[in-house]
């Protein structure tokens, strides 16, 4: 079994406004990597390295080919728990510590909080980062965020480790930690995968080595081998060569350097050297020295990008052994295998569902723990005191009505906030994941696309609840201080706050559905359009009657029963007038905002399931 392996591995980008024309990234890539080893990724920008990385980490798909990971499909989610993974140019988030970056990544890993804890405290002293766990990552200099992000990577303590240009931007003593850490990683018996077109250090740390060059595999083998057989030239070092002889030379070496009484040169290794050592002697010059001089790992790589080597048929064998003889072959499975198969799964379903419940609770609490850190949720809240500050000095203006103008503009107040909150909230935290591209570093973890949407949903609605909560005891403390007593309809308004938090579930829906397909500020505008629109719903279908248009008609009712229906959620008049807001309409909002907000986000996860993430 091959630590990993791919077998014919193909990726066209579609380009162009229609995404018409194709660009092959890959072109029938095939890896074998063994286990225990450093295997390293080496060619030019632009060849297919990060591709080929984020195929066998699935945050892009393969045009073809496949690809495995310790013998199963890399498209396997539970099997990244034996996988840590490092990307290029890692973003961890501004506003956590190390510490409590690195336990929310194993809190991804499902550890349990005792073994979080022995694993952080292991691995910060292990990458040199003791003195700066409570420091927040926005200090971390380029070195410290990359072993901060080797850390991550190691707190699953994985058999296999991905590496994306560990040491792009480094200085030298920075480049000199990671390589060490690398090679104890190596000691310890896990295999490293890694990418870089820094050829030192792949000099320095690779056992074998494969270079890719416009998506096509020009070279592959061992390092000792490719360093240690080829030799380039033949360095010969002559004493007091006669002229002659100099001038017969010259024309075949590579260069000539006269130091005293000596001349050396480098003569290349096709040329007959023992005939030119024996003319040397008949001709009366003493040799010195005779010393091969072998190929590096710069003029081997330099040979094939240049098209050293474009022989398809070389290429496969020097991988190993060939595509056809590494797939597995077909198994017919008896009954009884498929029975026990099934068993065990079902035997392993309340562990499995216990993880994905713990990875949803882990990303949710994150996600109400950065938009309280963003300070959104302070300043709105203040904002919110504020109007219900107005509210009191027009209550005691409006003598006999104060009651009345104080629920209407608080209420108003928490819904207009938790609205712009729930819109830019829903639109902002996901795609600012993808733009920071941290959203690779969470789904290279065991996290499927859909944990990850489902938890941010319960985060944003987190973070609406306490914010609607906030504003909700300000908003009674403020009728009591009006007041003196509360009775029993004051306690009705209650229930018009909780269609405020229905139609703010169902805002957030939108936001993020939009927010899968475009920017942050069109998903704004489409989010706050359709939530209009959906106010006025019900009177888009009177209008649609009123037309006398069969056409009209219709499309004013397939609206009405396609876009959510925000008007049924308003029932802040009947809380400022002190009437009853029904049992039965809050039956029926709460069913119709389950099965509706069920629908956005099963809408969000279908088309995040099928998005790359380059």
């Amino acid at each position: 079994m091959f630590a990993v392996e791919t077998v014919g591995l193909t990726k066209d980008y579609r380009l162009g406004f229609w995404r018409g024309r194709p660009k092959r990234a890959l072109d029938g890539l095939d890896l074998r990597v063994e286990g225990s080893e450093i295997f390293g990724l080496l060619g030019p920008n632009g060849a297919g390295k990060s591709t080929t990385l984020k195929i066998l980490l699935r945050l892009i798909f393969p045009t073809s080919g496949t690809a495995r990971i310790l013998g199963r499909d890399a498209g396997d989610v539970s099997l990244r728990a034996r996988v840590g993974y490092v990307p290029e140019n890692p973003y961890f988030y501004d506003h956590l510590t190390a510490e409590e970056f690195l336990n929310y990544a194993g809190q991804l890993f499902g550890l349990a909080a005792s073994e979080r804890r022995r694993r952080v405290d292991e691995l910060i002293e292990r990458v040199g980062l003791s003195d700066s766990r409570r420091v927040p990552l926005g200090k971390f200099s380029k070195g410290m965020t990359q072993r901060l992000g080797i850390a991550q990577a190691l707190i699953n303590d994985p058999e296999v480790l991905f590496l994306d240009e560990p040491m792009s931007g480094l200085d030298p003593l920075g480049r000199r930690e990671v390589r060490d850490l690398i090679l104890r990683l190596k000691a310890e018996g896990k295999t490293v995968f890694f990418s870089t077109h820094i050829l030192s250090d792949a000099e320095m740390l690779c056992d074998r080595v494969a270079i890719l060059n416009q998506g096509r595999l020009e070279g592959c083998g061992e390092l000792r081998q490719i360093l240690g057989l080829q030799v380039q030239t033949v360095e010969i070092v002559l004493e007091d060569p006669a002229p002659e002889l100099v001038g017969e030379l010259a024309p075949l070496s590579r260069s000539r350097v006269r130091t005293g009484r000596r001349v050396r040169f480098a003569i290349p290794a096709e040329c007959d050297v023992n005939r030119i050592l024996d003319g040397a002697l008949h001709q009366g010059a003493r040799i010195v020295s005779v010393n091969p001089v072998r190929v590096s790992l710069e003029d081997y790589f330099v040979d094939r990008v240049r098209g050293g080597n474009k022989d398809t048929s070389n290429r496969k064998s020097e991988t190993g052994n060939s595509a056809a003889e590494t797939t597995p072959s077909s198994v017919i499975l008896s009954p009884s295998l498929v029975i026990l198969s099934g068993a065990k799964n079902l035997a392993l379903f309340p562990s499995r569902l216990r993880d994905s419940a713990g990875r949803l609770a882990a990303i949710a609490l994150h996600t109400f723990k950065e938009s309280v850190r963003d300070n959104v949720l302070y300043s709105l809240v203040v904002f919110a005191l504020l109007l219900i500050g107005a509210s009191i000095l027009l209550g005691y203006i409006s003598v006999g009505i104060e009651r009345m103008i104080l629920v209407n503009l608080s209420l108003s107040a928490i819904s207009a906030i938790g609205l712009v909150m729930a819109i830019f909230l829903g639109t902002g935290l996901v795609s600012k994941e993808i733009e920071k591209r941290s959203i690779n570093n969470i789904l290279s973890k065991p996290v499927r696309r859909a944990e990850f949407i489902v938890g941010k949903y319960c985060g944003l609605l987190l973070t609406l609840a306490v914010n609607t909560g906030i504003m909700t005891l300000a908003f009674y403390v403020a009728l009591l201080y009006q007041k003196r007593s509360l009775d029993a309809g004051d306690w009705n308004a209650l229930r018009a706050v909780y269609f405020i938090l229905l139609e703010l579930a169902l805002v957030t829906g939108v936001a993020l559905l939009f927010s899968s397909i475009s920017t942050p500020a069109l998903s704004a505008l489409y989010a706050l359009a359709l939530y209009v629109i959906g106010n006025f719903s019900s009177d888009l279908r009177e209008l649609g009657h009123a037309a006398r248009s069969v056409a009209v008609e219709r499309t004013t009712g397939l609206l009405y029963y396609v876009l959510p229906n925000f008007s049924d959620f308003n029932a802040i008049s009947l809380a400022a007038h002190g009437e009853d807001i029904p049992r039965y309409l809050v039956v029926s909002n709460t069913l119709y905002a389950l099965l509706y907000a069920t629908v956005l986000v099963s809408g969000t996860i279908l088309i995040f399931e099928g998005r790359e993430f380059r």
